[in-house]
């Protein structure tokens, strides 16, 4: 069955006028990942004036106490994170995705759309004091959305339709 011409326009329609709805969306986002050493990592990213901050707490794979930490940084001060938040925010996690022990004290992170030769020192995200136990507490596993993952911001709305049409 083929979707009629009208539908796709206005799905199209949908991708180009939806951008401050998703700009208030990615303030506030939450996920999971694993480390190489099997840790078992929550994330949390919240923005407020311009600056940011990633908040971690990771658990051994066979379980122990939780060990929590926080990123803070200003990478609105790179010239390319305005339009390609999205990858930059891909780029950090993947970094930490690699550390061993993303808690850890260790080097900024930085994304490389905003290397340190590409933006100043404010814009790397830095490993804040130890706040002490985990304060992140268990909660709903986030949707994995297929179009929100491997779709490029603008064209989310066209690709949700393409999702939605593909599963059903």
């Amino acid at each position: 069955m083929r979707p009629p011409l009208a539908l796709l326009a206005l799905a199209a329609l949908g991708a180009a006028a939806g951008g401050a709805e998703r700009e208030a969306a990615e303030e506030a986002r939450a996920g999971r990942f694993s480390t190489p050493e099997q840790q078992r990592c929550r994330w949390e990213l919240r923005s407020a004036a311009g600056a940011s901050e990633l908040r971690l707490s990771c658990r051994a794979a066979g379980g122990g106490a939780a060990r929590s930490c926080a990123y803070r940084g200003e990478p609105r001060r790179c010239p390319a994170f305005g339009a390609r938040s999205r990858h930059y925010w891909r780029q950090i996690l993947s970094r930490l995705r690699r550390r061993r022990h993303p808690c850890a004290p260790g080097a900024p992170l930085s994304a490389r759309l905003c290397g340190p030769d590409r933006a100043p020192p404010e814009a790397q995200l830095r490993l804040l004091p130890d706040p002490g136990p985990a304060t992140l507490a268990p909660g709903p596993e986030p949707s994995e959305d297929p179009a929100q993952t491997y779709c490029a911001e603008r064209w989310h709305s066209l690709c949700s339709f393409f999702v939605g049409f593909w599963e059903g």
